[in-house]
């Protein structure tokens, strides 16, 4: 008994001794690793989650956050090396349509640690329902065929879209368009054509998704009874210069639209109306003209009733070769001689015929510069001076001379 109550006795010394060492312990482990709040250093990524399939975010929310963290040093320096130890997460679970204001979750994967502030503190969201609806394509046809010609009834891929997206974009849609422009065709017009959502103001609706979103669309076109498009035949007279060859001859425009007010008239035409005769004699350059067409009587053309033609014409091209052309030498030094080896060559020119016909063996000078070069031997390259430089030089044999520079005597 006197042992238990001794023992009674000693326990206010007891705890006081305790609490005095738990107290020295925790002083000196905050001494070693200080608890500090602290900044982190970089924004972190916001997870969303819970969010309905039937809903969606029309909004723009923000995507990450700023924390600052209450923790000792060693703590700090873990989270701060390691961002996946921290998670922010923003559950959408149970929430329906409408505006919601939520507190972002924040989880430290280590303690002790708290979050003592998050910027931002709260996120707004505006959630709607996901909806989809068929709409009818409305396809608006702009502008009329070439004369002589009529549009048919358009031919569409498809005569309805499906439109998916909030319901609230969905609601604000009044019609979908599809514009086709067949200004002055004169065949058959088969365009892909966007689709366009528009509102009751004919403004375009974004954010929704459509489903084509284009389609196929064809107009028929076809001619008119009393009208024919046939195409231009071009009568020309006299030959081209000698030495020349036609290279093209085209009409612009190639075909035109004939009409009569009789309609077997039109019929008996052979497919082509002729132009009144272009004069081509000893013609040695292009030629662009206006030329009149030559009409059956009772038939009109639509439109102007002369058509551009276009002529062109070029030089043949061919070749000629000259043998034994004596070489000559220029800017031999004052004081010295040369001798060269072979002292005629054979040359091969080509160009346009003309041009070739007028050489002669005296109109061709074959040149070696000796400039500056002084007593020695060279292997030297012979020029050909032509007065023409649309003649080539093809070739010279041989292509090189043996030339050697001495004293005079």
């Amino acid at each position: 008994m006197k042992f238990i109550r001794k023992i009674i006795r000693s326990l206010p010394t007891l705890f006081t001794a305790i609490i005095f060492a738990t107290a020295v312990w925790i002083f000196a482990v905050t001494q070693a690793d200080p608890t500090e709040t602290r900044t982190y250093p970089r924004s972190l990524p916001i997870e969303i989650v819970g969010l309905d399939p039937n809903l969606t975010i029309l909004n723009e929310i923000a995507q990450q956050l700023n924390l600052a963290i209450r923790a000792p040093s060693s703590i700090h320096a873990q989270l701060e090396n390691d961002a996946n130890l921290i998670d922010v997460i923003l559950d959408l679970s149970g929430l329906e349509s409408g505006v919601h204001t939520l507190t972002p979750q924040v989880n430290l994967g280590l303690a002790p640690a708290e979050v003592v502030r998050i910027s931002p503190s709260s996120i707004f969201i505006k959630l709607d329902s996901v909806v989809t609806e068929n709409f009818p394509i409305e396809l608006r046809v702009i502008g009329s065929p070439s004369i002589g010609f009529e549009a048919q009834a358009p031919e569409m891929s498809q005569e309805n879209v499906l439109i998916s997206g909030p319901k609230s974009l969905i609601d604000t849609i009044d019609s979908v368009s599809a514009d086709l422009i067949i200004v002055d065709a004169a065949e058959d017009v088969t365009r892909v054509i966007e689709l366009v959502p528009l509102d009751a103001d004919n403004i375009p609706v974004s954010g929704v998704t459509l489903n084509p979103s284009s389609i196929q669309v064809t107009v028929p076109i076809i001619q008119r009874g009393g009208f024919r498009t046939v195409v231009v035949r071009i009568v020309t007279s006299g030959q081209i210069a000698s030495g020349y060859r036609l290279t093209n001859i085209f009409a612009l425009p190639p075909t035109v639209t004939i009409f009569s007010a009789d309609p077997n008239l039109v019929e008996t035409i052979p497919g082509f109306v002729e132009t009144t005769p272009i004069n081509l004699n000893m013609a040695n350059e292009d030629i662009e003209i206006r030329v009149a067409l030559n009409l059956p009587e009772g038939i009109n053309v639509v439109g102007s009733q002369n058509v551009t033609v276009q002529i062109g014409i070029d030089p043949i091209q061919s070749s000629v070769s000259f043998s034994n052309v004596t070489i000559q030498i220029e800017g031999l030094g004052e004081g010295l001689q040369a001798e060269f080896s072979p002292e005629n060559v054979d040359i091969f020119l080509s160009g346009p015929l003309p041009l070739l016909d007028e050489l002669n063996q005296a109109s061709i000078f074959v040149l070696l510069d000796l400039t500056d070069r002084g007593p020695g031997t060279y292997q030297l390259a012979p020029e050909v001076l032509l007065d023409n430089d649309q003649i080539n030089v093809d070739a010279i044999l041989p292509s090189s001379i043996e030339v050697t520079i001495s004293e005079a005597n």
